[in-house]
């Protein structure tokens, strides 16, 4: 029986679990290049984003500053600006009267009549105006159209449509579209498609724009 029970023992086989192997650590220079770059992720846009700032303050503190340290005697930086601030809030006020009305209109016809100078400021008045007149929309919504090639789209925005110029030479049925490039959305190119060839986007024209200049990196909500 002894013998039985032994030869029994003997035949049993015993399963050992190997002990899991660690992980391996990420040495020093790994990681310290991970927090340095990291660092630098958080630190550019703040310093980029600052300094531009810094520089478009001094920019237009500097166009009456000089006026201004002159008449007080020394240099006070941000009064300049705010200086700034209140002419164009006063020019604004004038302007928007119906005595200032007319004045700006008997100086806009006297300026028309110089060739180069008439030609530069209506150009420059018509983009301003398109830009900034809270009346307009020179953005109306964003879209995808097909360019340069058919199968690539590009994202465009809408600023007219069926205009009356291009319906009296290919009827109705088209939009004009602004393709702006990337990552300057100031320059670009203006197409005309027919309108059922322009797709939608579920964009608002601020989230369009921040499409375009970050290259598309940014997604609707302004994450990467």
């Amino acid at each position: 029986m002894d013998e039985t029970k032994r030869s029994t023992d003997s035949s049993e086989t015993i399963e050992v679990t190997p002990a899991p192997t660690p992980a391996p650590r990420a040495s020093a220079g790994r990681v310290l290049r991970r927090y340095f770059f990291t660092g630098l992720l958080v630190l550019l846009p703040v310093v980029v984003t600052v300094s531009v700032l810094w520089r478009f303050f001094f920019a237009l503190d500097d166009i009456l500053g000089r006026f201004v340290e002159t008449y007080l005697g020394r240099s006070v930086p941000g009064v300049g600006l705010v200086a700034l601030v209140a002419l164009i809030l006063g020019i604004g006020a004038v302007a928007s009267n119906f005595l200032g009305k007319r004045v700006i209109r008997i100086g806009e016809r006297l300026v028309a009549r110089v060739p180069l100078m008439g030609w530069i400021y209506r150009t420059t008045k018509q983009l301003f105006s398109t830009i900034l007149e809270e009346r307009g929309e020179s953005f109306r919504k964003v879209v995808l159209v097909s360019y340069p090639q058919k199968g690539t789209y590009s994202v465009a925005f809408v600023t007219s449509e069926s205009p009356t110029s291009v319906e009296s030479e290919l009827g109705k049925g088209f939009v004009t579209v602004f393709l702006p490039t990337t990552p300057n959305p100031t320059s670009g190119f203006l197409l005309v498609v027919p309108a059922e060839d322009v797709i939608p986007m579920d964009l608002s024209v601020d989230e369009g724009l921040r499409l375009v200049i970050s290259a598309g990196a940014l997604s609707k909500n302004g994450d990467s």
